[in-house]
């Protein structure tokens, strides 16, 4: 088996939301079933995740991965619940609903500890500082990194760009950056054919 491949299995996200946030709030797939399917159930998942979603280097997130402690449940429990009142906003936004500030507090009281454990540094790149994070290994920061993604989400995207998939059973968000801004689904692999098919049937019977 190819590296690629052995990847390709280890990698069981989905990639279609466009923005680090959208996938992150995409990890609980088979939304609105009764039986979603959990893509978080490990710290280990966790930090998988904000590596391959390029919010944590590779150097800080791979040695993370392998972190056992019983904070890691506490932690990761952390990000469903933060990911959950993400999906909730989302949801009030894309439905015309007012945000409810319940969840909006739990977003920021994440996103105020989580630039609270990063300092200024000096760089050597084209800016004169960068930020860095004060603890290199401390277990917090897979959950560090995804309330900064939510934050550059809900600060800098677009409203109207932001779009809940188009079929009826699924609960997915993504990020249209596309001309014209009229993509419907998803994923045109997945969702976007199922719903052909369905009206393709449906057209059929009529």
């Amino acid at each position: 088996m190819s590296k690629k491949e052995m990847r390709s299995r280890a990698d069981r996200f989905e990639w279609s939301g466009g923005h680090p946030a959208l996938d992150f709030v995409n990890t609980l797939d088979e939304r609105p079933s009764d039986e979603p399917i959990e893509n978080l159930t490990t710290y280990r998942d966790l930090a998988r995740f904000t590596e391959l979603a390029g919010l944590v280097e590779p150097r800080i997130a791979r040695p993370l991965q392998r972190f056992r402690d019983p904070a890691s449940f506490r932690i990761v429990k952390q990000a469903r619940h933060l990911r959950e009142h993400l999906h909730d906003l989302l949801a009030a936004t894309t439905s015309g609903r007012p945000m409810r500030q319940s969840d909006l507090d739990a977003v920021a009281a994440a996103i105020q500890a989580a630039h609270a454990a990063r300092a200024l540094v000096a760089s050597r790149s084209a800016g004169l500082v960068k930020y860095r994070w004060c603890l290199h290994r401390t277990p917090e920061i897979p959950l560090h990194a995804c309330s900064l993604a939510i934050e550059s989400l809900l600060v800098d995207a677009e409203r109207k760009r932001i779009r809940k998939c188009g079929a009826a059973d699924c609960d997915a968000y993504y990020l249209d950056t596309s001309k014209g801004q009229r993509r419907q689904w998803c994923s045109m692999k997945g969702c976007g054919n199922r719903e052909k098919q369905r009206r393709r049937r449906s057209t059929t019977r009529n």
